[in-house]
This record gives C-alpha cells, structure tokens and sequence, in this order.
C-alpha cells in the first residue's frame, strides 16, 4: 500500500510539473484542483473547508465509486459538474448561465434526444445541432482505411476529453495535440502534428509566424474575444485539428476529397481566399466586427470596412459551424450580412434584409442563406431595374 501511494504521488507530481511548463489558460498550477474531479475513497459527506454536508455535484445515475477515481461515472460527467450551470466557470452544454455578451466561442453541447447518463435534452437544443455527448455514432465524414472503427470516441461514447486534454495543454482551449515526434503513449497517435496553437494579446506578436488563434484577453469566452490567423495560407490547423473525426470534409482545392476531376464537391476549408481575381469579397465586410463571421487573416488583420479588406482572409470549419454546437441544426451561423440598402422604392418588404438584430450563438439571421451570403453576394439586389418588386 505505502508503494502504491509513493507511486501514485510521483505521478501526481509529474503531471503538475509537465502542465506547469505547457498548459493553457486553465487547469494548470492553481488551477488544476484534484479535488474538482477526482474523490480518493469514492464517497462524501462533507464539504472540503467545512463539516456541512455536501450532495454529490451534478446528476449521476448509479453509485460511486467511479473508475480512475473521478466525481462522475463518465468523464464527462465529472467535467460537467462544473462546467453546466455554475456560475463563473465556463458553461458548455446546452443554454449557458453565464450569457456572454456575443456568445460562447464554442457554442453548446447537447446530449442524445432521449437524455443519457442523467442528463436531458432540453429545448431548442437537440440531437444533430453539433456536437452530441455519449454519442456512439460514426462521425460524419470520417475516414478510416484501416476499418478499425474511430479512433478518438470512447467506449461510453463520445467524452470532453476525446478532444480536450483534462490536465491541461499548451493548445488553445486545451485541446488534444502532439508534436510530430513525441512517443508519448498517453495521447492517441493521430493527434500527432495536430497543434493548434495561441497566444493571448490584442494583436498576434509574430505576425503570425506559428500562432494560429489568438485570444484578446485571457479568461474570456465570448466569440468576439477570439480571432483566428493563417501561419500556412494553404492550410488551417483548425481544419486539420478536426480531420481527425471528420476526415473528408477538410482540406484545400488539391485535396482528393474536396475537387474531384476538376469540379469542387465540399466546401474547402483552406487556401481559398475571399477575393474575386484581386478584389475583396465586400459581402463579409462590416464595420461592427461582432456581426460577421470568422475567418482567418495572415496578415493578422481582420477588416471593419470593404476598403481595408486584405486579400488574405480564408474561412475555415469555425467559419461556419459552432465547434460545440448551437440551437442551429449542424451548429451552423446564422450571420446576417450587411443589409441591402440598394433594394429599389415600392419593393417586396419581405424581400429585403433587415438590419440585424443582437448577435447570439446562433448569429443574428435564421436561414442558412444568412451565413452563406458573408462570402457570397449572389441574391443581392441587381443594377439596373429589378422584376421582382411589388406593382
């Protein structure tokens, strides 16, 4: 038993020294508690700062004790019991307590449409709208020559830690990734070269030279906190990041799954610049930087206006889908783009885009049009002298 313990404390003690060197935001240091997510003897009767009695955090199904020592029978289950309604801490599944001001970045999870491991789906969130906690389906777009199955989702179906590191890492949100090199056994193999690296500041300090996000103050969720730049303007890490799952739905136009024959049948999500021969795509251009979506920039400079468009700026998956999810079937974006001023007197006011509302997870539209017409103009009134306008 003493060797166990030793063990168990040398362990311990690596874990917190290798997150001191490469963690992110959060846990990591002071803020990697064992405590939040781990109970050595399986039960509790009281609080940990006094004799007050305590309820086990969170809806559970069956009885502790759980395996690897966690606060919940599953991991998401433990990560859930401070990440859903409490206050403060960053709340990832379906409607949030703490409403951002222009939405979570990530959007919300949600759980199968028939509720799983004592958790309930709950309206307008369900099954199909992003990402699905516990879900045992075969991603859409995945790829596996080996036919071995998917390589990433847990036997409990799909967990926060398929794609985030619990113990922290030195990648955007913690999220999975390897260097090319590491032999590390504890991390599945295809995350190697997978890094989606970041830094926090108002403005990328390389330029971007390596950093693919950027965060513009630490600690902060809100979608407009968060810029996305372009170290390879013929790729995205982002892209690359979610190929794991997803597999025939990234890449750029000399991607095999992407152009076929000459004629693009998927969206690229890489290389593809928003400019026509070498004029920028205006139909993206807003001067309030919260009611457009995102894009990744090069140069680094995301534009307020048509005239300051660099021709570097590329969408990517978070262009158009919530990486958790939203109220949106496939956690799409419904971003209103500008509104159209051009329409001409006595036209069909239903026709005519109106001035957007208050952005939310969801965007600030509610058809797929909406998110579609940021890059492509295509629909907008014509020059000249419309036909299709009221008598």
């Amino acid at each position: 038993m003493k060797r166990f313990t030793l063990v168990l404390a040398a362990l311990a003690a690596m874990i917190g020294f290798a997150n001191l060197a490469i963690a992110g935001d959060y846990h990591v240091g002071r803020t990697l508690v064992c405590s939040d997510c781990h109970i050595a003897h399986g039960s509790q009767s009281h609080e940990y700062t006094s004799d007050n009695p305590a309820a086990w955090l969170g809806p559970h199904t069956s009885d502790p004790p759980y395996p690897k020592l966690l606060r919940g029978e599953t991991f998401s289950n433990a990560c859930l019991n401070c990440h859903d309604g409490e206050a403060g801490t960053p709340d990832v599944l379906q409607a949030p307590t703490d409403v951002l001001t222009h939405g979570r970045s990530a959007g919300a999870l949600n759980v199968p449409n028939g509720g799983d491991h004592g958790y309930a789906q709950v309206a307008p969130y369900s099954q199909g709208d992003g990402h699905t906690l516990w879900s045992t389906a075969t991603p859409p777009g995945f790829t596996n020559p080996a036919g071995t199955g998917p390589p990433l989702i847990s036997a409990d179906g799909l967990q926060c830690t398929d794609c985030h590191r619990a113990h922290g890492a030195k990648y955007f949100r913690n999220m999975m990734g390897d260097v090319a090199t590491s032999t590390a056994t504890y991390i599945n193999s295809t995350w190697r070269t997978k890094e989606v690296t970041y830094e926090i500041g108002a403005a990328p300090s390389t330029n971007p030279a390596s950093v693919w996000v950027l965060e513009k103050t630490p600690h902060n969720y809100d979608n407009d906190n968060v810029q996305y730049t372009e170290v390879n303007q013929t790729d995205s890490e982002y892209g690359e990041w979610c190929s794991n799952c997803h597999g025939n739905f990234h890449g750029n136009t000399t991607s095999t799954n992407i152009e076929v024959a000459g004629e693009v049948v998927r969206h690229p999500t890489a290389g593809v610049d928003m400019v026509s021969g070498t004029t920028p795509f205006t139909s993206w251009a807003n001067t309030d930087p919260t009611r457009r979506l995102k894009v990744m920039s090069a140069s680094g400079a995301w534009a307020t206006t048509a005239a300051a468009m660099p021709t570097d700026m590329t969408p990517s998956c978070f262009t158009c889908h919530k990486s958790h999810g939203n109220a949106n079937k496939f956690g799409l974006i419904f971003v209103m783009p500008n509104a159209s001023s051009s329409a001409p007197a006595g036209s069909d006011p239903s026709l005519i885009d109106p001035v957007a509302t208050a952005m939310t997870e969801e965007g600030t539209g509610g058809q797929y049009r909406d998110m579609c017409r940021n890059c492509h103009g295509m629909g907008r009134w014509p020059t000249g002298n419309p036909t299709n306008i009221l008598p």
